[in-house]
């Protein structure tokens, strides 16, 4: 019933063919040929500005986004927050925003010098430490990893 309603009562369109209700709160709508030429139409027209938008005014935006943490292992979502980030800025510019993008890499600093002193400490531990002397401290990178990397 509420899908009739809608129906109903929506406006007549130039570019739709036909409505039908399709299931419990559905819709469809049959676009016309000559509607899915329009759109072709304005894309070859418009070329690479196709669906540009002002709608952000060159206000400012700043998207900060991955923060591959390379103390530890990377895993699928540094990845994919590379990925939704680079594509979230692409289209907040694309829509008229003015976008700075932050991509953290976190290579140095102090996480790299522990990284680096836990690296040491398991090498020698595994390879020089014949008689267990080498003490490893409570907040050097307690992971399997280390010593992988050993």
């Amino acid at each position: 019933e509420l899908a009739q309603l809608l129906r109903s009562e929506l406006p007549k369109s130039p570019f739709v063919s036909s409505t039908e209700i399709a299931g419990a709160g559905f819709i469809n709508f049959h676009l016309l040929p000559s509607a899915k030429l329009e759109v072709v139409r304005s894309i070859l027209v418009q070329g690479e500005s196709f669906g540009r938008s002002t709608l952000g005014g060159r206000k400012k935006v700043q998207i900060e986004f991955v923060s591959a943490n390379p103390t530890g292992p990377l895993h699928v979502g540094h990845g994919r927050g590379a990925a939704y980030g680079a594509s979230l800025s692409n289209l907040l510019s694309f829509a008229g925003w003015d976008v700075t993008r932050e991509y953290y890499v976190n290579d140095a600093g102090r996480q790299m010098d522990i990284l680096a002193l836990s690296t040491w400490l398991r090498y020698l531990e595994l390879y020089v430490d014949t008689l267990g002397c080498v003490a490893f401290p409570p907040n050097a990178y307690q992971g399997d990893y280390v010593r992988e990397m050993a």
